[in-house]
């Protein structure tokens, strides 16, 4: 039990370890994590642009303020009271204090602005090379895989298997043509055919006899020769249906005679 335990957790680290060493898998984590910094790099960009709206928002709001202490400062003297005004003065000058510093603050967050914008856009166009690199890589990757499931598949085919598979079904169609042609023969020489044969026999028969017909009408017969006996063959036993169409033939016989000797 402890044994395949044993071997199922090394399968299964073995397998992690595998996916981890995957080319595949190492490029989309870099792709993940150029997606994520750069998510993250904006996010930088937009807190320096809100910091640097901030102080453009004190910049004014102090301008405001040393606007309105001096008019307070103008309505103080006109109506006499100095001493007033010149504390309207001096409130004034120490708003205008805190806006040189505001100000030098905000030329300071203006340019890191523009330094982050213009970061935040060479990574933009970091990440994209960098991605149609990725992608081309897991392209190549690819293309590496199946050519090497191709060549063990070559590798694996013997030609010598195809060959032998080759004389099997050569082997196959030639029985098969040979079968073809031993029931065609059989075909000609079944009672089908040999009726076949005998009906053109018959029509042969007749031909020649219109044919010698028409060579006596027109006296180009050839003259008779008496028939010579025909040679006496040895015949072999007679099989059961030349009994039968000897019987046949010999039954037709006698009702033709019968016929004749009776007008």
């Amino acid at each position: 039990m402890l044994k395949r335990l044993f071997r199922y957790i090394r399968a299964l680290f073995g397998s992690l370890l595998g996916q981890i060493e995957n080319p595949e898998v190492i490029l989309e984590q870099a792709r993940e994590e150029m997606r994520e910094n750069l998510l993250k790099n904006k996010e930088r960009a937009v807190q320096a642009i809100t910091e640097r709206n901030r102080l453009r928002g004190e910049v004014e709001k102090l301008e405001r303020a040393c606007i309105d202490l001096e008019r307070r400062a103008e309505m103080a003297l006109r109506k006499g009271d100095r001493e007033l005004a010149k504390q309207f003065l001096m409130e004034k000058a120490s708003y205008m204090r805190s806006l040189e510093s505001v100000k030098q603050a905000l030329a300071q967050a203006d340019q890191v602005v523009e330094q982050v914008k213009l970061a935040i856009k060479r990574d933009e166009e970091r990440v994209r090379q960098k991605t149609a690199e990725i992608l081309a890589q897991k392209a190549r990757w690819k293309s590496a895989q199946i050519q090497n499931s191709i060549n063990k598949a070559l590798e694996g085919m013997s030609l010598d298997d195809v060959s032998r598979d080759l004389e099997r079904v050569e082997d196959k169609i030639s029985r098969a043509e040979a079968e073809a042609q031993a029931r065609a023969e059989m075909a000609r020489e079944s009672v089908t055919g040999r009726m076949a044969q005998l009906e053109d026999y018959a029509a042969s028969q007749a031909a020649e006899e219109e044919l010698a017909k028409l060579e006596a009408r027109l006296g180009l017969a050839a003259p008779t020769t008496e028939a010579q006996p025909a040679t006496q063959t040895v015949q072999a036993e007679p099989s059961e249906v030349d009994k039968e169409l000897q019987e046949l033939e010999a039954r037709l016989k006698g009702d033709s005679n019968t016929a004749t000797s009776n007008p």
